[in-house]
């Protein structure tokens, strides 16, 4: 009798861990989806400047401007936890123009270059009650050049460069899958350049971008 009812005893034990376990999973809050997308209005306004050479040396005074665009961006992200998210940001190219400014402003139009950026963040998260987060974090972004047009500048060929990302912004929660988010994001990057004007006078010139990128779009997360 000792022995069938320790048997009992451990049969009731058994049974009872499954039913503790469905408790306390039923009891734990649903988790959110960690991998998402986005798709945003995209601004992008330059901080230009240039050093501009050629055989003789480098041009005094003379510089350029960018054209600021308005694009679309996609990114794609995973929240690694819920203070860490990575995110790649990718975008249809823009083309600015680049004129020429100062002691070049004559010329006019140097050329147009359409890039492709992709920067990739890391973010750290603080929610702010139940439906409000910032970020904020720090990058890296690659400026791939995929086609050059010539303008006063002819053969213009510039070059792929990384740059340091700075990245802030705040998301506000509408359901478990759409959040609608503000993003601002500095960019320190330069690119070399090079081409002829006219007569087939070689130039150089150490072009600097420093594009903020802002962005206003919605977020949904795969479930």
């Amino acid at each position: 009798m000792r022995r069938v009812g320790c048997l009992l005893s451990l049969l009731a034990v058994a049974g009872s861990l499954p039913v503790r376990s469905a408790l306390a999973v039923e009891g734990e809050p649903a988790l959110r989806a960690r991998w998402f997308g986005t798709v945003t209005t995209l601004a992008a306004i330059y901080h230009s400047s240039a050093n501009i050479a050629v055989p003789a040396g480098v041009l005094p005074g003379a510089t350029v401007t960018l054209t600021n665009n308005l694009t679309v961006g996609f990114d794609v992200g995973y929240d690694i936890n819920k203070h860490l998210t990575a995110t790649l940001a990718l975008g249809i190219p823009p083309k600015p123009t680049i004129t020429g400014e100062g002691s070049v402003t004559a010329l006019g139009a140097l050329g147009r270059v359409r890039y492709g950026p992709a920067i990739v963040t890391l973010s750290y998260r603080a929610r702010l009650g139940s439906s409000f987060e910032v970020y904020a974090g720090p990058g890296t972004g690659y400026a791939i050049i995929l086609k050059e047009h010539d303008a006063a500048v002819s053969q213009l060929d510039v070059h792929n460069n990384w740059g340091f990302v700075l990245q802030a912004g705040a998301e506000r929660r509408f359901s478990g899958k759409c959040d609608l988010y503000a993003d601002f994001k500095y960019v320190w990057l330069d690119v070399d350049a090079d081409g002829f004007l006219a007569g087939g006078v070689p130039v150089t010139a150490r072009v600097r971008l420093d594009p903020v990128l802002v962005s206003v779009g919605f977020k949904f997360r795969f479930r």
